[in-house]
């Protein structure tokens, strides 16, 4: 009787244990890491389904997190304070991928983050 209760037990927090994971997993959106290497102050739109978010002024050398649920491609158009305006190429995401945008004076460049 006492050794079912301990497997009982044992199984329900290795259940839980599981479920905990598998549902923090599922919950973490797309991580993406906006750095400004430009002289500039960029204005950055983000665009993807139908959706438009504005994301604000990225002042030069500043780095600007946000994240993102869902899966999709997205498009992100950089206005640079002298007047340009130039579009990233689409980049798709999915939960838990990381993304690095990275603004220059010549472009924008929208990339995978392989690392940890």
């Amino acid at each position: 009787m006492r050794s079912s209760r301990l497997i009982f037990a044992t199984l329900l927090v290795v259940i839980i244990s599981t479920t905990y994971v598998f549902v923090k997993e599922a919950g973490i959106g797309s991580r993406i890491r906006i750095a400004n290497d430009s002289a500039q102050d960029v204005n950055i739109t983000a665009r993807w389904l139908e959706k438009t978010k504005h994301l604000g002024i990225v002042k030069p050398g500043s780095l600007m997190p946000i994240t993102v649920r869902g899966e999709a491609s997205m498009v992100f158009t950089v206005r640079y304070a002298d007047g340009r305006e130039i579009e990233s190429k689409p980049v798709y995401f999915t939960p838990g991928t990381k993304i690095n945008v990275r603004i220059s004076e010549d472009g924008v460049d929208a990339g995978y983050d392989f690392g940890t």
